[in-house]
Parts: structure tokens; sequence; C-alpha cells
């Protein structure tokens, strides 16, 4: 599985040249190093709660079938699978490819009028060294808590200029907008984001995941991130954190493979304003049944997102984070009739409903984490969607906390 920066900066251009007469609205994009999908209009949506996934898209994929829309779904399922999801097959699915200028650049940047964070940065660290003592004194080996930042802006954020900005500044990452319906007191919106992580790709019976995890910040001179690189490679509590994940993965994918290549040794991978170890790995289906879907749903959530063992880890997050995640840190993408598609791990988000804008960030949690570092990586993360929107990543210094 190979990025290819350059050749995606012109051939995802012409998806956002599409954007630009009316924005995002009634459109699913997803655009990743080997997919470029628009869904123009929405023929049919789901959103279930505590209904099997694989039926619910199923039974899309045949009423698509039957009533001559695309026999694609595409969408985003949340971390807590039972919640609802936000699934669509579109009236038209357009798959660009001709490589032209970027006809969407973004407005002025809208201001910050009001910032809030949940937990504030001193309960955020409070919950790692929660987390830390956790860890000490049960089973639990690694444990990923997240942070959710909600601003409101003087306006609401050009989304069309948004996705393109992302998508150029982003090349090799997975770009996404997704609608987001009404509900619960909220206006309907949109998830756009730029996630670094494959959770799953099926084509034919060929099988791709390139499980993330051990972060270090990006430095835009070159020596210096060089030997930040470095010091992530030879950083034993990254690697550590790191094997967690890509052990796990493979694990779950083997039963499904008739073979399966995981690399001893990560890589790393680097995404806008943070390097990650990554582990790319690759494998031969033992069944043509397995669906994209199905892989997808045996992984989620792996270690990245959730932690080690997982029961375990869930049980933490719902004792200490304090929020619900809602669609940050499940699943966005798309599962077609012949069963392939291609799941990213939702990550370096946005829900944006008009002038209301809620991100989140991540750290995994092991036996030697500080607390205060923590905290740095995810400013460091939500710095994605901070600087797409032209906001300042110190804006949030002056938050209020959510108690």
């Amino acid at each position: 599985m190979q990025h290819t920066p350059a050749a995606r900066i012109a051939a995802d251009a012409a998806v956002a040249e599409t954007l630009p007469a009316a924005g995002l609205h009634g459109r699913t994009v997803y655009v990743s190093p080997t997919t470029r999908m628009i869904g123009h209009g929405i023929a049919l949506s789901a959103r279930p709660a505590g209904e099997d996934l694989r039926e619910t898209v199923a039974r899309l994929l045949a009423t698509a079938r039957s009533e001559g829309f695309p026999p694609v779904v595409v969408g985003a399922i949340p971390f807590d699978t039972q919640s609802p999801a936000s699934l669509y097959v579109p009236e038209r699915l357009e798959r660009p490819g001709r490589p032209v200028p970027l006809a969407v650049t973004p407005g002025e940047a809208p201001a910050i009028v009001d910032v809030r964070q949940t937990p504030s940065p001193s309960g955020y660290r409070d919950a790692v060294a929660r987390g830390l003592a956790r860890i000490r004194r049960t089973d639990l080996k690694k444990l990923v808590l997240a942070r959710r930042l909600e601003l409101e802006l003087d306006a609401a954020p050009d989304l069309a200029g948004l996705l393109a900005t992302l998508m150029r500044r982003h090349p090799a990452s997975f770009v996404y907008g997704v609608p987001l319906d009404a509900g619960n007191g909220e206006e309907a919106g949109v998830l756009l984001g730029a996630s670094p992580e494959l959770l799953v790709r099926k084509a034919g019976d060929r099988v791709f995941a390139n499980p993330l995890a051990g972060t270090i910040a990006a430095d835009p001179d070159r020596l210096r991130n060089a030997r930040n690189i470095a010091r992530l490679l030879a950083s034993a509590k990254d690697r550590q954190e790191h094997a967690y994940t890509s052990r796990a993965v493979g694990d779950t994918l083997r039963p499904f493979c008739r073979s399966l290549d995981v690399p001893e040794t990560p890589s790393v991978l680097a995404a806008g304003p943070v390097n990650h170890l990554s582990t790319v790995i690759t494998g031969e289906l033992a069944s043509p049944d397995v669906t994209a879907l199905d892989l997808a749903l045996a992984l989620h959530p792996t270690p990245a997102v959730g932690g080690a063992p997982t029961a375990e880890a869930l049980a933490a997050i719902a004792d200490i984070e304090g929020f619900d995640r809602g669609l940050y840190a499940g699943m966005v993408g798309w599962c077609d009739e012949n069963g392939d598609g291609e799941w990213a791990v939702t990550l370096r988000c946005a829900e944006i409903r008009g002038r209301r804008v809620r991100l989140f960030a991540g750290a995994g949690i092991v036996e030697g984490s500080d607390p205060e570092a923590e905290y740095r990586e995810t400013e460091t993360k939500l710095k994605t969607m901070l600087q797409a929107l032209g906001l300042e990543p110190s804006a949030a210094g002056k938050a209020r906390a959510e108690r």
C-alpha cells in the first residue's frame, strides 16, 4: 500500500472542483490514497442503533439495487457501534480522477466567540494519572483517553473550502465529509476530517490495514524533524504502545486470511503536525464472502483508539473519560455490493453544525506515560483541524472548562 501525495494533490483537485456550487449540502465525500468518491444527493439513509450493522448495510445495498441507485453505502459508524450511525446510499455516485487546479479556496477565517473543553486541561492530566493508576493495579496494559473541544464561531465555516484545505494539506490521509442529521436539539451539519489511519481495506481477496500508535510532534525544519523521528523510533514507551495495536490487528485478521504479512518493525508515517509509528499489514483472504464491513467490525475498536485488553480499556474509558465520543474514533468509509470497501479510523475530525464546531483528540496511555506529555500530544493532534479552520491553536488557551 503506497501513499503517493503528489499524485493525490492533482487527482483530488477534481473532487474540490465539484463542490463550490452547492457546498457540501446533500453530498458525501470520501477521498483516500486509493479511492475518490462524491455521493450526490441522498437516496437512502440509515441511523441504526442497537441493530447489526451488517444487516443494515445489506438492506441498504439490496434496496439500492432494486431501485436503481448506486449499490454503495458511504458514511460513518460511531465508536460505540450500538449508537446511531450515519450511513447513506447516494442518488448518484461520482468517482473523479481528472487532474485540475484546486478550484476551492477558504474564505476569511471565522473568529472564536467561545471555547469549552471536556475535560479541562488539568482535568485531562488528572484523567491520565487515573488511567496510569488503573494500569498499575489491574490487567489493563494500554488505555486511550480523549478530549473534546467545543468552539462557537462568529460565522459558519466555509465547508467546501475546509474540505479542499484538508485535501491539499494532507494528501496521504483519508479525507471525508459526511452529512449529520439534526437531532437532540442540534441542527444538521457535517462530519469533516483527515484521518491518517486506515482501519481496513478489502479489494477482491486482498486485505490491507495500517495501524498507527506512538506519536511525536512533527517539525517544519527537516533536521529537527529527523531527530524527532529518530527519538520516536527509539522510544521504548512508544514502541510498546504501537506493539499492542499492530499485534491486535494482526491477530484479528489472521483467522480471515490464507496468508498475512505483519512486519516486526514499525516504520514512521508523517501526518501533518505529527509523526506516527506505522505498520503496513497485507494479506490474502481465505473466503471471498468476507466483506470490508465484516473485517472493520471485527477489528474495531483497535488498541489505537480503545486500549488493551479491549474490555478492560472500554470499561476504563467509560469510568474516566466523561463524555460520549459519538462518531469520533469510530470508522468512516464505504462498502459496495461485492463486499469490497475501505474504512478509516475517524480521527482528526470536526463535527460542524452552523457556527458550532466540536473537535476531538486522544492519546495512548501505557506504563511510563507522562500526563503533561500526553496532554501536549492531544494539543498537537488538534492542530490538524484548527489550522484547517484558519484558527490559531493557542486560541484554545482562552477556554473555560466544562465541569
